[in-house]
């Protein structure tokens, strides 16, 4: 049953990050001003931004840097973007024993392939935390917006409307994903 639950939790998630995208491109009404980049415009340079602003959101229990020319995304929880980039956060549940391994991997292998037919992964260590770093393929679907996604296992579970959530999921573009990670910190008491 715990695992049933972990998988529509996964399910469930990686639906928003694929899907809610689509809805202001599908939506009625929607002009060609209102894509983004990666959808028909003209792409713009990926030039790093000239400064940062720090992101901190305690009911994740994160900070981290992104860059400041990024606002909130009409729609989104917890989504910035901007014409170079986005990031967004949420909670991943899983039933306990799952490895980040395990966690990973059903990200990797979701059958919607939303990182394409042949992303990579790679293990890392956030803070002292067992995370993974998922990047996309060359033909990843272009509604994606170059999402990669890294997972990282929390401190302590955080619990949010009577579900313990026991990763971090942090999905943004393939391009600033390794800048956000790097400072990505937990700001709760490590267990």
């Amino acid at each position: 049953m715990k695992n049933i639950v972990y998988r529509y939790s996964l399910l469930f998630t990686l639906g928003v990050l694929i899907f809610v995208p689509l809805t202001g491109i599908l939506s009625p009404g929607s002009s060609s001003s209102q894509l983004s980049p990666s959808v028909g415009q003209k792409q713009v340079s990926r030039k790093p931004a000239p400064s940062t602003k720090l992101y901190n959101n305690s009911t994740y229990g994160v900070t981290f840097s992104y860059p400041s020319n990024w606002q909130p995304t009409k729609g989104y929880e917890e989504r910035f973007s901007g014409v170079d980039g986005f990031f967004q956060i949420t909670g991943l549940s899983s039933p306990p024993p799952s490895t980040i391994q395990n966690v990973c991997k059903d990200a990797l292998n979701h059958r919607l392939n939303p990182y394409g037919t042949r992303p990579q992964m790679q293990r890392l260590q956030i803070q002292g935390r067992p995370a993974c770093l998922i990047l996309p393929s060359s033909d990843q679907d272009r509604t994606m917006e170059r999402m990669a996604t890294l997972i990282v296992r929390y401190p302590t579970p955080i619990r949010l409307n009577g579900t313990n959530y026991n990763h971090l999921m942090l999905s943004a573009d393939k391009e600033h994903i390794r800048q956000i990670a790097n400072k990505l910190r937990f700001t709760m008491p490590r267990r």
